[in-house]
């Protein structure tokens, strides 16, 4: 049975399911930053998904980026598998401005996070569900 990994369930906040993964908003209101888990057990590699699994992993990453650009307008979106801290395979999308904090670099470990506070978080994920409800 999938389980969503405990660090992400404690970093992060529910915002909807795609057919393969489960959408997550991490909670640092610095970026606009999701989060995609594909939703099957025991995976901690892109190559170990089945080839249909892999081409609907990347057409979620799409909609993902797409959601992003139309919610927020970013300059960049950027794009990681990285999986070092949390070995569940999981997805970073994350929307990137020239006026962020950790611009051009990379985001990890540049800036200590900010978390949303309530009002903030529930309006963002309102948003971020419309957008991906909408199929923008």
């Amino acid at each position: 049975m999938f389980t969503l990994h405990d660090q992400l369930r404690r970093d992060t906040f529910a915002v909807c399911r795609m057919k393969l993964c489960l959408v997550q908003l991490m909670n640092d209101s610095q970026y606009p930053w999701l989060i995609l888990v594909p939703a099957v057990e025991n995976i901690t590699e892109i190559v170990e998904l089945s080839e249909k699994h892999r081409k609907q992993l990347i057409n979620e990453i799409a909609q993902a980026q797409r959601v992003l650009q139309h919610v927020f307008q970013p300059f960049k979106l950027n794009v990681g598998a990285l999986g070092n801290v949390v070995p569940q395979l999981h997805v970073h999308v994350i929307a990137r401005f020239q006026e962020d904090g950790a611009w051009p670099g990379p985001i990890w470990g540049k800036l200590p996070p900010k978390p949303y506070d309530d009002a903030t978080m529930r309006a963002t994920v309102a948003k971020l569900q419309n957008a991906f409800i909408t199929r923008v």
